[in-house]
């Protein structure tokens, strides 16, 4: 992971972006625009597609560097009573309306499990890391519908469910699918979705391994940006979501700080 996020770097440094026109409407930029976004979420609790993972208020500060149609950035979430922590990077690249990216999840504490008795941070072996690593598909239309596709190929999600050592300790390869609509009604953006799982995992719903494809994630977001000053807005967001398998209800909000 750490090469290709190198990798990635280099490239969106030396060079502008590749074009690449069809009749699909797969187009890069032609070129070079460099810069740095970041800030912060603070939200009431952490809920990920579907999953409760921190009830209590969370910090949530991110930040990107994006050069054409490449992006490397980091995103951490920590809960206030400090229970939970993760940090994730990534590496992505956008051709039109589509972006492919590969995100490494690293969960330093998780569901009362002191960070002491972690993986450290550096460890990459495929049956210790803590690490996790995913590739995504996401679209974005200009009408408002997207659609996002994800599978996790590496790390930390293992077939534990499996009775067999050998079988509970390989790849689960846990796949999570949503699609969404954002509407713009009196100003506030509203985004229904839905989610599903397509085979056995451990990292949604109910979390037993149990169960196959199933809806795991539905709900609406609103959004809207309340302005303070003449230049400076807050945007505010609230999220209610059920959870189909595990019949879990959810919801949560919170406000954004940006630069």
């Amino acid at each position: 992971m750490k090469k290709l996020l190198a990798l990635t770097f280099a490239i969106a440094l030396a060079s502008g972006a590749y074009a690449q026109d069809d009749d699909d409407g797969f187009e890069f930029e032609t070129e070079s625009a460099i810069s740095f976004n970041g800030g912060a979420d603070i939200a009431s609790s952490y809920i990920w597609r579907g999953l409760t993972i921190a009830e209590g208020a969370t910090f949530q500060p991110y930040f990107d560097f994006n050069a054409g149609p490449f992006s490397l950035g980091f995103w951490n979430c920590t809960s206030f009573d400090g229970e939970y922590k993760e940090l994730d990077m990534y590496t992505s690249v956008t051709a039109g309306q589509v972006t492919f990216t590969v995100t490494d999840y690293y969960t330093i504490s998780n569901y009362g499990v002191p960070s002491s008795m972690m993986p450290k941070f550096s460890e990459y072996h495929a049956h210790e890391t803590g690490h996790t690593l995913e590739f995504s598909t996401d679209w974005e239309s200009e009408f408002g519908l997207d659609a996002s596709f994800n599978i996790l190929f590496y790390g930390a999600d293992k077939r534990d469910w499996e009775e067999d050592p050998d079988d509970a300790m390989k790849n689960a390869y846990s796949t999570y699918f949503e699609v969404g609509y954002t509407a713009t009604v009196k100003e506030i953006d509203f985004r229904p979705f839905v989610g599903a799982t397509f085979s056995k995992t451990t990292w949604y719903g109910d979390c037993s391994g149990e169960h196959g494809a199933n809806v795991v994630n539905v709900g609406v977001k609103a959004s809207h940006d309340i302005k303070i000053t003449e230049h400076f807005s807050l945007p505010v967001y609230a999220v209610f979501g059920y959870n189909p398998q595990s019949d879990d209800v959810a919801a949560f909000a919170g406000f954004q700080i940006g630069f």
